[in-house]
């Protein structure tokens, strides 16, 4: 008799955050489901500002602060809700905090990491953002090596 398959084979999830109430229902959605097939789940935070501001920024000290202090403020807030699920029973946390643009930056874990499923906040793209590529959400559906599950902020109108 062959062996009973669980219904969801998640092994690695990935999930972007930031400090948005948006990216606490995508985050909660992931641990869930990390919960539910003991999934890895890799929260994610990809500090964008930097890469954003190129144009910009110069090699100077006050630079250098600023940019680590974003950094510094990316690794609390993982941290922080690293913690905050592994009191909440989940155990197979890992945390990623990237710099650069936001969408490869997720892609490229996504690929690193072998992920089964990305779960990430998105608001619903306008057909000018879709047709200039400006969407993080899409632009990773197109390219990621595994499904995407979008948590929208509101329902569909």
């Amino acid at each position: 008799m062959a062996p009973k398959r669980r219904l969801m084979e998640y092994r690695c999830i990935v999930c972007p955050i930031d400090e948005s109430g948006l990216s606490d229902k995508a985050e909660e959605t992931a641990a869930y489901l990390s919960g539910l097939t003991g999934a890895r789940l890799i929260l994610v935070y990809v500090m964008h500002k930097w890469y954003d501001s190129s144009i910009l920024v110069t090699d100077s000290e006050e630079w250098g602060k600023i940019h680590q202090q974003w950094l510094d403020d990316g690794r609390e807030l993982l941290d922080r809700e690293a913690e905050r699920l592994r009191a909440r029973g989940i155990r197979n946390i890992k945390t990623e905090l990237r710099d650069g643009e936001t969408a490869y930056e997720i892609i490229q874990i996504a690929f690193e990491q072998h992920a089964n499923l990305i779960v990430m906040a998105t608001e619903r793209a306008s057909l000018v953002e879709k047709l200039f590529g400006n969407s993080v959400s899409y632009n990773v559906t197109n390219k990621a090596p595994c499904p995407v599950l979008w948590v929208y902020s509101h329902p569909r109108e």
